[in-house]
């Protein structure tokens, strides 16, 4: 009796050992092929996490209209990771360990993407993120990829923009104490002293936890900046700018793509009038292509897409491809990323070097009630 119930044990550790090793993941006999999408879809990053689930189904409906891959519908798994460090970790293993998850998008926050990469390489799972951290790719995971430029390279275009186009020479610093926060904060001060500047003020704050930042915003006013970065999220940002003018700041303010959303507006009103940050896309920049999705997106969901739909979208349509050219494998979407040269996406053509993206960066700013290109873009 005792050996039966030991090789009974012994035959379903088999059977999960054998699930969990995937061998290049998918399910050949499954009718359907499966891609997944982890972000924030609750908290205060939610907006960002909807808008990159409503893109990437709709990159799959235009692919299952044509009979999808190989003859198989592809459908989306959506996990939640909160934007919670803490969450995401969990979310992986759940796609990691799943042999019918092909490919991640996602995650959108840096600290998240940070805390699960290792889980999805030890899996050898493709993801492409669009975190921007540049510890992110540091070379450690080889199956990962980055579609958004890195912080540093955001932080130290809008340095330039503030001294070069603006002729701001005395900023302050507002940032969000996570690694996007600090790396922005960190990198912007020394392209902005390097430049001939000087960062009079640097104050921090807690994503979901600040509410009052009169302490802060009175602290960087009594350092008497002509400009006020701040590295943090659309709702934050909303606060902090309709603070600002009652504390008596009436400074320039300049972001990142972290408040490119039209949720800024809705939240900040006419406080955040005139604010300028940094962006990979916008619609009237078009590339082949952006004008159908656009028009697609709006006819879908009857909304605008904002940067990160589009940087979602993009990352769909480089896992379809993957999977066109090399099948409908974990390994074959690797591949097919890693020689990824000017493939035609909707916010610009798109190239991995070490990988990373190879893009432009837009100035957009908030300009009667809108989101807009700013007319002095940085060259």
């Amino acid at each position: 009796m005792k050996r039966k119930a030991f090789l009974a044990v012994l035959l379903v550790l088999s059977i999960v050992s054998l699930t969990a090793c995937s061998g290049g993941g998918g399910n050949s006999n499954s009718s359907e092929l499966y891609i997944a999408s982890a972000n924030p879809m609750t908290g205060d990053s939610a907006q960002f996490g909807d808008m990159k689930v409503k893109a990437i189904e709709l990159a799959l409906d235009e692919v299952n209209k044509e009979g999808g891959i190989e003859g198989k519908q592809v459908k989306l798994i959506v996990g939640d990771d909160t934007g919670n460090p803490k969450e995401a970790p969990n979310v992986a293993q759940k796609f990691a360990g799943d042999n019918k998850v092909l490919a991640v998008i996602g995650h959108w926050n840096s600290s998240c993407t940070l805390a699960a990469r290792g889980i999805y390489e030890a899996a050898g799972i493709p993801v492409i993120t669009d975190s921007v951290n540049k510890q992110i790719t540091d070379g450690s995971t080889p199956h990962l990829y980055r579609i958004s430029l890195t912080d540093t390279t955001q932080a130290k275009n809008l340095a330039q923009y503030a001294y070069n186009v603006l002729g701001k020479r005395k900023a302050a610093i507002l940032f969000t104490a996570n690694d996007f926060g600090t790396g922005l904060k960190n990198d912007f001060t020394e392209e902005f002293e390097s430049l001939g500047g000087k960062v009079v003020a640097s104050e921090t704050y807690f994503e979901g936890q600040s509410k009052d930042f009169s302490p802060q915003l009175t602290k960087i006013k009594g350092q008497n900046p002509d400009i006020m970065f701040v590295a943090g999220y659309y709702v934050e940002t909303a606060l902090i700018a309709q603070q600002a003018g009652p504390a008596g700041l009436n400074v320039p303010m300049i972001g990142t793509e972290g408040i490119s959303s039209d949720e800024l507006i809705k939240l900040g009103g006419q406080s955040v009038e005139g604010i300028r940050f940094a962006a990979f896309f916008h619609p009237d920049v078009e590339f082949p292509g952006t004008k159908e999705f656009v028009e697609a997106f709006r006819e879908k969901y009857n909304k605008e897409p904002d940067n990160y739909a589009a940087l979602a979208y993009d990352s769909a349509k480089l896992i379809l491809e993957g999977m066109k050219k090399n099948g409908a494998t974990r390994d074959g979407i690797t591949k097919y990323l890693q020689g990824v040269k000017d493939f035609p996406g909707v916010a610009g053509p798109i190239s991995f070097e070490n990988n990373d993206v190879t893009r432009s960066i837009l100035i957009l700013e908030v300009k009667d009630g809108k989101i807009v290109l700013a007319g002095d873009q940085l060259n």
